[in-house]
C-alpha cells in the first residue's frame, strides 16, 4: 500500500472514530455541545447577539438548535464520503464501483453509528439521523468526484498543450 493510501486510511480511522466519540457522549453533553454552536453560529449570523435580550438568545438558539444539530451530522458524513471516495479512487476501477462502495461504506457505518447511540444513556437511535448522514456522505462523495473530474481534465488540457 502506497503513502497515500495509509494516509487517506488514517484520515478516514479518525473521522470515524471522531463521529463514534461524538455518539459516546451523553444526551446531555450532546446537548450541551450543539447549544454551544449554536450560539456561535448565532453570534456570526446576528452580529448583535450578545446585546440581544436573553429572551432573545434563548429563543434564536432554540429555533437554530435543532439545524445545527442536522448539519453537524450532514457535514461530519461529507466530510467521511470525501475521503472514502478520494481512497476508492484509488483503488476501484470503475466509476460506479467506486461510487457504490464509497456509499454503501459510508451509510453503513452511519447505521451502525445509530445503533451505538442506542446503548449511550440519553440518546437514541433515529432513521433520520441515518438518512442525514447518507445524504451527506453522497453530497461528499458527489464533491471528491467532481475535484477529481477537474483535476483530471486540467491534466488532459495540459498534456494537450505540451504535445502540441
Amino acid at each position: 500500500m502506497n503513502k497515500k493510501k495509509i494516509v487517506l486510511l488514517f484520515i478516514i480511522v479518525m473521522i470515524m472514530l471522531t463521529i463514534f466519540r461524538f455518539s459516546d457522549h451523553t444526551g446531555s453533553e450532546s446537548s450541551e455541545l450543539s447549544v454551544k454552536v449554536t450560539r456561535f453560529i448565532s453570534r456570526i449570523i446576528f452580529r448583535n447577539f450578545d446585546g440581544m435580550t436573553l429572551s432573545q438568545q434563548q429563543f434564536i438558539v432554540a429555533e437554530f438548535h435543532y439545524f445545527v444539530r442536522k448539519l453537524a451530522h450532514f457535514t461530519i458524513y461529507a466530510v467521511l464520503g470525501l475521503f472514502v471516495y478520494s481512497f476508492m479512487e484509488m483503488t476501484a476501477v470503475r466509476l460506479l464501483r467506486k461510487l457504490s462502495l464509497s456509499w454503501i461504506l459510508c451509510a453503513a457505518y452511519a447505521a451502525g453509528d445509530e445503533f451505538h447511540q442506542s446503548f449511550t444513556p440519553g440518546r437514541s437511535m433515529r432513521f433520520t439521523d441515518v438518512l442525514i448522514d447518507s445524504a451527506g456522505a453522497l453530497c461528499g462523495i458527489i464533491a471528491a468526484v467532481v475535484i477529481f473530474s477537474v483535476i483530471c481534465y486540467i491534466k488532459n488540457e495540459r498534456q494537450r498543450s505540451a504535445d502540441e
